[in-house]
């Protein structure tokens, strides 16, 4: 199991304070608390504070407004390459990231269309970063539901943000309507903060190391 490092080791921070925010996996979430992964994906987010915290692409920190303006320019290394390569530029079922659970299990996100992957729910809900998708995959596996959860919590380990992934395990939708070429599962279908239409442009910003 992935050791939560430094997620309880930081004193409340006063009002004046900016919390610095990371993502979690549901499954950490409960190791570090005590409560089933099933509680954990279904606590309330308390919302984003004012400003917090997020380390960048380089390691730095810097500080981030949770109403700020998002425009996609600092993805670089974080978001999906939209250009795959290898003769499968714009297919549905083009890989554009693909990590592996806690049981090795290789969970793709693929580029997709209107109905599943990427391009289904980055813009409809705003999530345009990969990092919440790398913090659920440290789980055993997809709950009860088909769905991997990453929380956005805060020094004190409270949640700020709830990201629940729909994914189907298996090389064909349930609805046939899709079959992956490659062999591999057919990974996400769908991702969006929970509770919300549109998740908060600073959601964007919070890295997985």
């Amino acid at each position: 199991m992935v050791a939560l490092t430094g997620v309880n080791a930081v004193a409340a921070p006063t009002a004046a304070e900016a919390q610095t925010l990371q993502w979690i996996s549901a499954e950490e979430y409960a190791a570090a608390t005590g409560v089933s992964r099933e509680s954990a994906a279904s606590i309330p987010a308390s919302g984003l504070p004012d400003r917090f915290r997020v380390r960048t692409v380089d390691g730095s920190v810097s500080e981030v407004l949770s109403e700020e303006e998002f425009t996609g320019e600092d993805l670089t290394g974080s978001g999906p390459d939209l250009d795959p390569g290898g003769g499968n530029d714009g297919k549905w079922w083009s890989v554009v990231w693909g990590g592996r659970d806690w049981n090795n299990t290789y969970v793709p996100l693929r580029l997709g269309d209107g109905n599943l992957g990427y391009r289904h729910y980055s813009v409809r809900h705003n999530l345009l970063a990969i990092d919440p998708f790398k913090a659920a995959l440290k789980s055993r596996g997809p709950d009860a539901k088909s769905n991997y959860t990453a929380l956005l919590v805060d020094s004190n380990l409270g949640i700020r943000e709830t990201v629940v992934f729909g994914v189907q395990m298996a090389t064909r939708t349930s609805d046939g309507r899709y079959v992956s070429p490659d062999g591999a599962y057919i990974g996400v279908i769908t991702g969006y903060c929970k509770g919300k239409t549109k998740c908060p442009n600073a959601v964007n910003r919070v890295r997985v190391p």
